[in-house]
């Protein structure tokens, strides 16, 4: 027994500007929304963790969701409970409350900050040390208009900012998507390539008749093009041997990494924390993948400096992140709720020093982002 207690769980919903509108296959955003998460220890010690998903069209949780789920459910159950028995607390809170993998994932990532703090380590010695200290990143074009993507490449890869590129789809019809996909590889060709995300907005014929249009010019990667449901299109499309598949929608937990891997559904897994429940659940996911042969990609749930420290933790610490990441959240946001913000370096992101997440916030920040709550109904 540690002696440690968990003595109180707070939250509270934050509403960040972004630096442009982002197109996603759905809807476009100016703003981004959080649930931010303190926890208590007996010792004093508080842990920060954050809750964000892309909308609540992409897995069925928000921000809202996420704050009901911890206030009312995962507090009672954590309460005067030791947090260094993270393993048994995880299985605890599946146990009583089923999904909310990203609600579940936030209250993680706030124990294991909390933790790092009270043993005076960064979280990754906490997951088992280091691969490597520093991350390429992928930026997203998403402005909208395929002239509008390609200039942002152009100007972003030029400067040094970022090399590699990948572009949202899913707004237009799947031809159109795929002959504007096409467009934008051939407008950055020799400057940078792209890998593209479809959200599992096509179709499968669609997919295979593209295939080899993509293949010639230089696609790194299709991302999910397939609905997440349709395990059997994305191994037929993986077995082309064209364009490597990457999925993400698909892959929410252990037992459909092990299944994507049986049926050899894919060719790079995109791993989120939030999707996955969870930075100790990403971990046992990125060693399916490695038993299997699959490559990993960093993937984002365009957090803040908060949850972006927690992945760069995580995915600083997997052998087989072959592809990368696209841990562009704080430089996306037009504000951030920490003092230290972490930022992209010539296409990197570094881990960070320091205990726990290795990130403190800036409650001046925090209460300027602040949602206001009345008469128990959450606003705008």
């Amino acid at each position: 027994m540690s002696g440690l207690r968990i003595k109180g769980i707070k939250t509270e919903l934050l509403d960040i500007p972004i630096k442009r509108p982002h197109q996603f296959s759905t809807e476009k955003v100016s703003t981004k929304s959080f649930v931010l998460i303190r926890v208590e220890l007996s010792n004093g010690v508080v842990g920060i963790g954050e809750g964000t998903t892309p909308g609540i069209w992409w897995n069925g949780e928000s921000v809202e969701t996420m704050k009901l789920v911890i206030d009312r459910y995962a507090l009672p159950l954590l309460l005067e409970e030791d947090p260094a028995h993270m393993e048994r607390l995880l299985q605890k809170l599946n146990r009583h409350i089923r999904g909310n993998a990203f609600a579940k994932a936030a209250v993680e990532m706030s124990l294991f900050d909390a933790l790092g703090k009270t043993y005076d380590v960064p979280v990754h010695q906490l997951l088992g040390g280091l691969h490597r200290d520093k991350i390429p990143v992928r930026w997203a074009l998403a402005s909208g208009t395929p002239e509008g993507d390609i200039e942002e490449g152009k100007q972003l890869a030029a400067s040094g900012t970022y090399a590699n590129f990948k572009t949202k789809s899913g707004k237009e019809s799947p031809a159109d998507d795929a002959g504007r996909n096409i467009r934008i590889a051939e407008g950055i060709r020799g400057l940078s390539t792209i890998g593209i995300d479809p959200n599992g907005s096509w179709d499968r014929m669609t997919s295979m008749r593209w295939m080899d249009a993509f293949y010639e010019a230089g696609i790194d990667f299709l991302k999910q093009p397939l609905p997440p449901e349709d395990v059997e299109g994305l191994a037929r499309l993986s077995s082309m041997k064209k364009v490597p598949i990457m999925v993400d929608e698909s892959l929410g937990s252990v037992h459909d990494a092990l299944r994507l891997a049986e049926q050899k559904a894919a060719d790079i897994f995109s791993l989120k924390i939030h999707k996955s429940g969870g930075m100790k659940n990403t971990v046992k996911i990125a060693g399916i993948a490695e038993a299997a042969g699959i490559a990993c990609f960093g993937g984002t749930s365009l957090e803040s400096s908060i949850g972006t420290a927690a992945c760069v933790h995580v995915y600083a610490s997997i052998p087989n992140l072959d592809y990368g990441s696209e841990l562009f959240g704080p430089d996306w946001l037009a504000g951030d709720p920490v003092k230290n913000s972490l930022a992209t370096k010539d296409g990197f992101i570094f881990v960070p020093e320091g205990p726990g997440l290795g990130v403190e916030l800036d409650e001046q920040k925090v209460e300027e982002y602040r949602r206001e709550e009345r008469k128990g109904a959450l606003t705008q």
